[in-house]
């Protein structure tokens, strides 16, 4: 069958971003292009099953509803992303215009992601959280040294969290200054023990500052740089099983060779892949900033696809904590649908019959000691 494409323009704030879609079938898999003044700013990638089976649609038909699904829900995404801006923008709520402004960069729309994250640092000046993002994009940028400034601000302030002073380290590590790369991802793993993307990028350290750093007065020798480098490499590949397995061979493979260029593009050029964005909580983030101003109701079927997501990040990521919280959060708004859906039962049960005393009383416990609930599941979201 021949693959299928979709093609659009979407206006939003002034600005007009392309969207453009298509299949695979070769390869089973759809892929979703935005564009920007013609220059490509996000991509959308999927999967699916290419084998025909008994009782289900033609191929051809499922192909196409995949790819229709994806496109139109990255329109609908781009659309709903700048009306929450612009709702986010009255209330001066700092955690949401950080939140906010991760989805801005988790789609690289940057400039869109450090005009919400300094809105965030002028409404709380001393949000470490908004200075730690604002110095992840400009990294995005290129810009390491006024990422580093950020990152020591936010330390300075008091926000000593593991993921601080990893950033920091990445922005030294791009800028070559091994040493003190080094001695930022180590502290980002005494923090946290458990704390992959450090110790893959720790390896990185190891590796490069081999050939690059001949500073052995404040570097342990190259020999023992090896050693740690494929040490930590060995504990990914245990403790970590999303797809590193088969990018660990490669590198033992070019370090076997001594190519120790092709061992560190090979870890730099699969970071993306192996600690994918979402294991940032966006998924969770993204249905926040849908529920509290999407501006219409997260019905059954959107909060279930939110938790069909969750869990599948999760199914692969089951360590990282901010993906179960993000699926409690879930959990939680299906009860307050499920709340609000026995209450209309209740009324319903009433208008047929006015009379109904268990209706009636059954309605009232619920408004009374629901209202707790609704406090609770706001002051959660908040």
């Amino acid at each position: 069958m021949s693959d299928i494409g979709y093609n659009d323009n979407v206006s939003v704030s002034n600005r007009t971003f392309h969207i453009q879609t298509a299949s695979n079938v070769k390869k089973g898999t759809a892929r979703c292009e935005v564009f920007e003044q013609g220059k490509i700013i996000s991509t959308h990638d999927l999967e699916f099953e290419r084998r025909r089976s008994l009782g289900e649609d033609s191929l051809e038909g499922r192909v196409r509803e995949i790819v229709s699904t994806l496109h139109q829900e990255t329109i609908e995404e781009i659309e709903l992303m700048f009306q929450i801006r612009d709702k986010v923008k009255k209330l001066k709520h700092s955690p949401s215009n950080i939140k906010l402004g991760l989805i801005f960069l988790q789609n690289n729309l940057i400039k869109d992601a450090i005009e919400q994250f300094e809105l965030a640092l002028s409404i709380d000046p001393d949000s470490g959280d908004a200075l730690n993002k604002l110095g992840l994009a400009h990294i995005k940028l290129g810009q390491n040294i006024t990422a580093m400034n950020y990152f020591k601000t936010a330390i300075e302030k008091g926000y000593n969290y593991a993921d601080v002073y990893h950033n920091l380290g990445l922005a030294l590590l791009n800028e070559k200054q091994h040493y003190k790369a080094l001695n930022n991802f180590q502290e980002a793993i005494r923090i946290n023990p458990k704390y992959a993307l450090a110790q893959y990028n720790l390896a990185i350290v190891y590796l490069e500052s081999i050939s690059l750093d001949k500073s052995e007065n404040v570097l342990p020798p190259p020999s023992i740089r090896m050693e740690r480098a494929n040490q930590l490499l060995a504990k990914l590949e245990t403790d970590y099983s999303n797809g590193f397995e088969k990018i660990s061979s490669k590198v033992s493979d070019a370090l076997s060779q001594k190519d120790l260029t092709s061992a560190i593009n090979i870890l730099i050029n699969n970071r993306d892949k192996v600690f994918p964005p979402e294991i940032d909580s966006l998924i969770g983030m993204d249905f926040y900033l849908k529920f509290m101003y999407g501006g219409r109701k997260l019905n059954a079927e959107l909060i279930q696809r939110f938790e069909d997501r969750l869990s599948l990040a999760i199914e692969k990521n089951n360590n990282y904590a901010d993906l179960w919280n993000s699926l409690g959060i879930v959990h939680l708004i299906q009860c307050r649908n499920l709340f609000l859906q026995a209450l209309s039962e209740f009324d319903k049960s009433l208008e047929l019959n006015p009379s109904f005393d268990k209706a009636l009383k059954n309605k009232k416990l619920v408004e009374n000691d629901g209202k707790e609930f609704l406090i609770l599941l706001r002051a959660i979201l908040k």
